[in-house]
């Protein structure tokens, strides 16, 4: 099989864990991809590989991009990216990998980051996604785990999934690397459904501490911790302001199963929310 990825760069990591999210479907809120992206905002990476996505997405759902540098035009298409991040004062290396979820030949698609990440010596992976549900934001974000080690959910204190149905790609990785020898683990956040069109740091600073628990070693979330004050405050204010948002809230608090209110009215009320969170003036 013809390989679809171009290696840019030499760089020996030492007993590297991978961590995985992928934009779309698995991605409620952006707050699994989000994990990556600050990683990679406050830590030096090196590029190591690329994955051509030609031959796994649709150019309908995905289109290619157009940037300018200066007079030059230039079709940026789509990858996922396989970057390198040190930890010297730690025991592991990361390999991340970031894209969009692809659309096509999935079990091919995954059978390459496989094989990237075999070369690349890693032996551990964590792929990270969110999912939006009747999850009370006054509430700590619910994480679900999954993997192969049943001890894995009990090591780590997640709530084991039960969930059967259609998965993403997040789903469908984690069993590619288990049949290939890779430890893997499925981690995913809870996004509160009246929230999920605004992006959510909360959901983000979540799963970076599942990360550190994952690895043995906490990430420096303070740039998060302000996000998610500004962020609770701003939810906290279009809240205030509604009887019925303050009622549902609290139902949502009370009951995990059964709800007191028709899903005429909670779209309602997510309507009313979300106008406010995109112009609180």
């Amino acid at each position: 099989m013809a390989t679809d990825v171009e290696w840019l760069e030499e760089h020996s990591l030492r007993d590297p864990v991978a961590v995985l999210a992928f934009e779309g479907w698995n991605d409620a809120s952006d707050a699994a991809s989000r994990v990556l992206y600050y990683l990679m905002e406050h830590h030096d990476v090196t590029p190591l590989a690329r994955l051509d996505l030609e031959d796994y997405v649709n150019y309908q759902e995905s289109r290619p991009l157009v940037t300018l540098d200066g007079s030059v035009r230039e079709i940026r298409w789509p990858t996922v990216g396989v970057f390198g991040l040190a930890i010297p004062d730690h025991s592991h290396d990361l390999v991340l990998v970031l894209g969009e979820e692809p659309h096509l030949r999935w079990r091919e698609f995954c059978s390459e980051v496989a094989s990237v990440l075999r070369q690349l010596g890693v032996r551990q992976a964590v792929a990270f996604g969110a999912f939006i549900g009747e999850i009370a934001h006054t509430l700590p974000v619910p994480i679900f785990g999954s993997s192969s080690d049943p001890n894995f959910a009990r090591r780590l204190g997640l709530h084991a999934s039960a969930y059967e149905g259609p998965t993403g790609i997040t789903g469908v990785i984690t069993a590619v690397l288990e049949d290939e020898g890779i430890e893997a683990a499925g981690i995913w956040a809870g996004i509160p459904h009246y929230l999920a069109a605004n992006p959510s740091p909360t959901g983000t600073r979540a799963l970076l501490y599942a990360l550190g628990d994952v690895i043995g070693r906490r990430f420096d979330v303070k740039e998060l911790d302000e996000e998610v004050a500004d962020y609770e405050a701003r939810v906290q204010e279009a809240i205030s302001g509604s009887s019925e948002l303050v009622g549902y809230v609290r139902g949502l608090e009370a009951e995990s199963e059964k709800r007191a209110i028709s899903l005429t009215s909670s779209r309602r009320l997510v309507e009313e929310i979300e106008r406010f969170l995109r112009n609180p003036n």
